[in-house]
């Protein structure tokens, strides 16, 4: 099987989430539709030309596998080169290079299956999860599903109505908690009001989805059967503080799955921030074909590809995917981050190219075929 590659799909509709967030989705033509079948918790990765650079980012799927369009759900970010493109420039009818479903943060439905899911989702962390919660809600429906969601304000709450319909038509089956770090606050009357801090009208939970509040979330929902499942989609601190909470209170960790929300300008920030690693000689494997490349120091192995104009398969570059993955045959590498690979992937020499630097003079890796 070759590189993945992408597929012109038209914009069939934009829907406005909040004033940050928009949901763009597209149906894919006859030709296409069998490259476009997904499995719940999936991502797109789309491909723009900005300022003239080409860009590509990693957007996870807020629809479900059973519906009749594909869509993504995209929040700005401040600085965010594609998030603010698509904001400010995507219409109805507008052509977007899309590759095909990647991602292995899934759910696998089990029509027999009798389950309790515990959801965690901080911002646009809720895509994926609302695509899951969905999925479930319809093809497993003897389980039960908990989420604990948070978000800044009330006005920042992605897929409010639809999550508190869904909790409502489901009502026994999916169970919603919302919790927000920085409820609005609403002025009173007069020169005293004018000048207080004014007070909330927010009657939810308050604070972040922090250790403590997964650990009251948990003691609040026990659940009915042994067989527990736990999806945690967000920022990477909030991702850290619920892995602890869970672990703390003696849940598997193969029990636990997480998908890391990341900005491919930090990454690049935060690499450009640290202390520039030698360079080496690289010899990758593409399709089939080798490619020989002479990394600059600080480069990292998907850089010095790109440079040289070979076309390795690659997305967020923040190392929260697994778009580029590829295996290390011989030679040593040390990567920035890696968010996508489970620790025996790394042992087996797996590596994401974004995120990799040569610690030999030579390296030969094998991309994903």
């Amino acid at each position: 099987m070759s590189q993945p590659t992408f597929h012109s799909l038209t914009i069939s509709s934009i829907q406005p989430e909040t004033d940050k967030a928009i949901t763009v989705s597209f149906k894919p033509a006859a030709a296409d539709a069998g490259h476009f079948k997904f499995l719940a918790g999936q991502y797109l990765t789309l491909k723009f030309v900005v300022h003239g650079k080409e860009e590509r980012r990693a957007y996870s799927m807020c629809s479900a596998p059973q519906d009749d369009e594909i869509a993504v759900t995209v929040k700005r970010v401040k600085g965010g080169v594609v998030s603010n493109h698509i904001a400010d420039n995507l219409k109805v009818g507008d052509v977007v290079e899309v590759m095909p479903p990647q991602g292995r943060f899934l759910v696998k439905p089990d029509p027999a299956a009798r389950r309790d899911y515990y959801l965690f989702g901080a911002g646009s962390g809720i895509t994926p999860l609302m695509s899951i919660i969905r999925t479930l809600l319809e093809e497993e429906p003897k389980s039960r599903i908990h989420l604990l969601y948070g978000n800044r304000d009330e006005k920042n709450i992605i897929f409010e109505e639809q999550l508190n319909e869904l909790a409502r038509r489901h009502e026994g089956q999916f169970f919603v908690q919302h919790t927000l770090s920085r409820p609005v606050k609403h002025k009173a009357g007069g020169l005293r009001g004018l000048f207080g801090g004014g007070k909330t009208t927010w009657q939810g939970a308050k604070g972040r989805v922090d250790i403590a509040a997964v650990q009251r979330f948990i003691q609040d929902n026990p659940g009915a059967v042994d067989d527990k499942n736990y999806y945690i989609c967000g920022p990477g601190e909030m991702i850290d503080n619920v892995e602890q909470a869970l672990l703390g209170l003696g849940m598997k960790k193969a029990d636990i799955h997480s998908e890391r929300f990341l900005s491919a300008n930090a990454a690049q920030k935060k690499a450009a921030a640290d202390t520039p690693v030698a360079g080496g000689k690289v010899v990758a494997k593409i399709s089939g074909k080798e490619v020989t490349v002479d990394l600059k120091p600080g480069q990292t192995i998907l850089d010095g590809l790109l440079e040289s104009g070979a076309t390795p398969a690659y997305s967020c570059l923040a190392g929260a995917c697994s778009t580029c993955m590829a295996k290390v045959t011989k030679g040593g590498v040390k990567m920035e981050v890696c968010f996508a690979l489970d620790d025996d992937e790394i042992a087996d020499g797996y590596i994401l190219a974004c995120q990799a630097h040569p610690t030999t003079e030579e390296v030969y890796v094998e991309f994903e075929s």
